[in-house]
C-alpha cells in the first residue's frame, strides 16, 4: 500500500508558554512498524517543512506550519491510505479541518487517525470528520499494521481489533480491546529516516533544554497510576512495561552514530519507577563512553532518586530532570489522585540538585475543588523546593483533557460540553495566561491569574535570593542564547513570537495555493 503519515501543523497562541515544535516519536514508530512489513510510506511533518510559518486560523490562534491546502500538495494522488496524528485535544479544530480537507481532495484514500486525542474521543472524531475511516486506539503499531492488512485484503474492519470505525452502513463500531505490548524490544525502532532530521536539528525541534543535535527516545511505556487529571490510563491503561537497559543504550548508540545525535529527550510518562532499572541503564550507558547528555523534560516521580541514583544520572549524561508534584496541597494531591510523598520530593530534588542536575517542577493550578488555602500550600511548597535546588517551576492552569476522569465528570455536570467549538478553543488557550480561563470553584479567573503569578514570583524571588549567582547566569544564558533551563527556554521562545513572528492572512494562502 502507498502510505502517507501526517504530523500535523500546531495551533497556539502568541503569548502562550507553549514549546517550540518537537519530532513526533509516535508516528516515527508507526512507519517503523509499517515499514517493517513492506508498506511504501511517506512522512510529512506540516511543521518542519514550515517552522517559521504562522497563518492566522481564528481570533488570536495561529497555525504553526503548513497551512491544509499546502500539506495536499505533498501527496501522491494515487495515495491508498493516509495516517494522520493526533496526539493533543488542543490541536483538534485544526486537525479536524485538515482531515475533512483531506477527504474532499483524496476521495478514493482511507483516512486514519490516531495518538491520544483520538483515542480519548474516537466516536466524536468520526462523527465530526465524514471523511474518516477509522481511529486507532492506543498503541497503535500493531493495529496500524492488520489495520492496512484489512483494507488492503478488503477484510472485515471489525476482525481488527483496538479500532473504531465507519461501516458500510456508516454505523460507527468499536472494536474489541487490544491487548498492550509487553516485550518492547519487539517493536521497530522509530523510522527516522523517513523524517525531516536536518531541519529539526536545523531548527532546535526539542523538548527540552537545547544541549546539540536532539531527538525524542521511550524507555517506557504507560504508568501505574491514575491521576484524575491525565487521559495516560485511557491511552496505555496502568499496565508499566520497561525496555530492557541494553536495548535503550543500543538505540541511542544506534542514532548517535548515525545522526551524529548529542542529546536525548525522554517522552516517557514515568521515566524512573524501578531503582535498579535506571541504575543498570546508567552503567550500561556510561561504559559505551559515547559522551552524550540525556534529559526527562517530561516529568517522572522521585520515589527512586536518591542520592546513588542522582549520581548515576549525572554521571551517565543526564543534565536536566523534571519532578511532577502537580500541587503543594496533601489535601489537593489526594483529591487528583497524585500519590506522592511532598517531603520525600524535596529530599530527592536536594539530591538530584548537589550532583548538578537542572530540575525543573511540574505544577498545576485551578483543580475544580481546590481552595484559595491549598494554593497557599503550594506556593509555600515551591518556595521549599527552590531551596532545595529546584531551577524552574512555573505552574500550568488545569483544563480538563479528554480522557481523563475530571474530563468525565465535568461533562456530566454539564460544565464540560466537547461538541462545542468553544471547549476545544478553551483548551487551545490553556497555556496562555493572558486569558485566565478556569474551571476551578472557588476562584475566578482573574483569582486564578493572581496566584499564578504570586506562585511564580514566590518561586523566583526566593530562587534568586537563595542563589544569587542564578539571576546573573539567567541573564547570560538569555543574552547568549546558550540555555540550562527550560524556563530560559520558555522566555526565549515567548520574546521570538511576539518580535520575530510574522502572521500571514488565510485568504492569501488559499489564493496561492
Amino acid at each position: 500500500m502507498k502510505i502517507y503519515l501526517i504530523h500535523p501543523s500546531k495551533l497556539l497562541t502568541l503569548t502562550s508558554i507553549s514549546l517550540r515544535a518537537t519530532p513526533p516519536l509516535g508516528l516515527a514508530y508507526i512507519a517503523g512498524a509499517l515499514k517493517r512489513v513492506g508498506h511504501y510510506v511517506e512522512v510529512i511533518d506540516a511543521i518542519a517543512l514550515a517552522p517559521e510559518t504562522f497563518t492566522s486560523f481564528q481570533g488570536d490562534i495561529v497555525l504553526h506550519g503548513l497551512h491544509d491546502s499546502e500539506i495536499v500538495q505533498h501527496i501522491s494522488p494515487d495515495v491508498d491510505v493516509i495516517g494522520v496524528g493526533c496526539m493533543f485535544s488542543n490541536n483538534w479544530l485544526a486537525n479536524r479541518r485538515l482531515i475533512n480537507f483531506l477527504a474532499s481532495s483524496f476521495p478514493k484514500a482511507k483516512i486514519i487517525l490516531g495518538g491520544e486525542h483520538a483515542t480519548a474521543v474516537p466516536e466524536l472524531c468520526l462523527e465530526q470528520c465524514i471523511g474518516l475511516s477509522a481511529v486507532v486506539l492506543g498503541e497503535g503499531e500493531e493495529t496500524i499494521v492488520e489495520l492496512v492488512d484489512a483494507i488492503a485484503k478488503q477484510k472485515e474492519l471489525s476482525l481488527v481489533e483496538g479500532i473504531v470505525f465507519r461501516n458500510i452502513e456508516g454505523v460507527i463500531e468499536k472494536t474489541k480491546d487490544r491487548k498492550r505490548v509487553r516485550t518492547i524490544e519487539d517493536i521497530a525502532w522509530p523510522a527516522w529516516e523517513l523524517f525531516p532530521m536536518e531541519k529539526y536539528m536545523e531548527h532546535k525541534f526539542s523538548y527540552g533544554v537545547d544541549r546539540g543535535r536532539s531527538l525524542p527516545i521511550m524507555a517506557t511505556r504507560g504508568c501505574p497510576y491514575t491521576c484524575t487529571f491525565c487521559s495516560s490510563p485511557k491511552m496505555w491503561g496502568t499496565r508499566y512495561y520497561m525496555r530492557s537497559p541494553k536495548d535503550m543504550a543500543d538505540e541511542i548508540q544506534f542514532l548517535h552514530e548515525k545522526y551524529q545525535i548529542q542529546n536525548f529527550d525522554f517522552y516517557d510518562l514515568t521515566a524512573i519507577i524501578n531503582k535498579n532499572w535506571i541504575i543498570d541503564f546508567c552503567k550500561e550507558l556510561t561504559a559505551r563512553n559515547l559522551f552524550l547528555t540525556w534529559q526527562i523534560p517530561a516529568g517522572t516521580r522521585s520515589e527512586a532518586i536518591d542520592r546513588e541514583v542522582a549520581a548515576w544520572l549525572y554521571k551517565s549524561g543526564c543534565r536536566n530532570i523534571t519532578y511532577a508534584p502537580e500541587s503543594g496541597s496533601p489535601e489537593v494531591l489526594k483529591m487528583i489522585k497524585k500519590k506522592v510523598h511532598l517531603n520525600k520530593m524535596l529530599e530527592s530534588i536536594q539530591y538530584s540538585y548537589q550532583e548538578k542536575l537542572n530540575v525543573k517542577l511540574n505544577m498545576m493550578i485551578g483543580f475544580p475543588n481546590e481552595t484559595r488555602k491549598q494554593l497557599w500550600e503550594t506556593a509555600w511548597f515551591m518556595v521549599k523546593a527552590s531551596w532545595a535546588g529546584a531551577h524552574d517551576a512555573l505552574p500550568s492552569i488545569f483544563s480538563p483533557y479528554p480522557g481523563s476522569e475530571l474530563f468525565n465528570e465535568l461533562v456530566s455536570e454539564g460544565k464540560v460540553n466537547p461538541k462545542s467549538d468553544d471547549y476545544w478553543v478553551r483548551i487551545v488557550f490553556a497555556d496562555d495566561y493572558t486569558k485566565g480561563i478556569t474551571y476551578s470553584k472557588h476562584v475566578g479567573k482573574r483569582g486564578l491569574l493572581f496566584y499564578v503569578f504570586l506562585q511564580t514570583a514566590f518561586f523566583y524571588c526566593s530562587n534568586f535570593l537563595f542563589r544569587p549567582i542564578r539571576f546573573l547566569v539567567t541573564l547570560r544564558n538569555l543574552f547568549t542564547k546558550n540555555y540550562d533551563s527550560r524556563g530560559e527556554v520558555i522566555i526565549s521562545e515567548l520574546i521570538k513570537r511576539n518580535t520575530q513572528i510574522v502572521v500571514r492572512e488565510e485568504k492569501s494562502v488559499i489564493q496561492t495555493a
